[in-house]
């Protein structure tokens, strides 16, 4: 089987298995979905031209149908500046941009999913730690074992870790499903650098987040 993958005739499964690897670590939900639909087409080439055996070429065809769907929606949405109800919440409620240029970058770094009760999102001590923004649901945040505050809709994650490049100085585990989206650090950085007023909307949304947390977790302590 080994042989067989690596053979001559194999040439566009292994560039549809090398895309979809790139698949898997690229940021951006329209990169991931952009080389999952390339992978497809490479293997589909393999199922039509060298392929003996084509038991595998109806779920090639499911593959792309899925991905196409999807990466065609989001072209059409990010072309006519539509947005979903959280995507719309975070771009123009939370970081109050309006530019549709501007939103239609936001949306590219974006990558949205959801989380189960149990999964932990980070880390005590994690290095360079995600920022994500939580859309809906709720999370215990523990310091050293100890609860010391939860976050739930509206709220940020990692910030501070973004603002001064220190690791998690929490822990955080889902408590409630959530739906939650996360920036690619390094893409984001990029795009701060290149649009200054990006950077501003962050700097406010992220205080405003942190303020809010903090007067929370005094409210706590005030009452425990």
């Amino acid at each position: 089987m080994m042989q067989a993958f690596f053979g001559p005739d194999a040439m566009l499964l292994q560039v549809a298995a090398v895309l979809l690897i790139i698949a898997m670590i690229v940021p951006g939900e329209r990169s991931v979905r952009l080389f999952a639909l390339l992978s497809g087409i490479a293997a589909l080439g393999h199922f039509v031209f060298f392929a003996a055996d084509s038991s595998g070429l109806g779920w090639v065809i499911v593959f792309l149908i899925a991905n196409g769907l999807r990466y065609g929606a989001m072209l059409y949405r990010s072309r006519r500046g539509l947005m979903d109800a959280h995507e719309r919440e975070l771009i123009e409620n939370v970081l109050k941009v309006e530019e549709p240029a501007q939103q239609r970058r936001l949306l590219d770094l974006l990558k949205w999913r959801d989380v189960v009760m149990g999964d932990v999102l980070m880390e005590q001590g994690q290095k360079q730690p995600p920022l994500i923004y939580i859309a809906s649901g709720a999370a215990a945040i523990t310091h050293d074992g100890r609860q010391v505050g939860v976050c739930g809709a509206g709220d940020f994650l990692g910030e501070m870790g973004l603002l001064t490049g220190q690791g998690a100085s929490a822990t955080v585990t889902v408590t409630n499903s959530m739906r939650i989206a996360s920036f690619d650090r390094d893409t984001l950085m990029r795009l701060s650098t290149a649009m200054p007023e990006l950077s501003r909307a962050f700097d406010h949304a992220l205080n405003r987040g942190l303020a809010a947390k903090v007067l929370r977790m005094n409210r706590a302590a005030s009452s425990s």
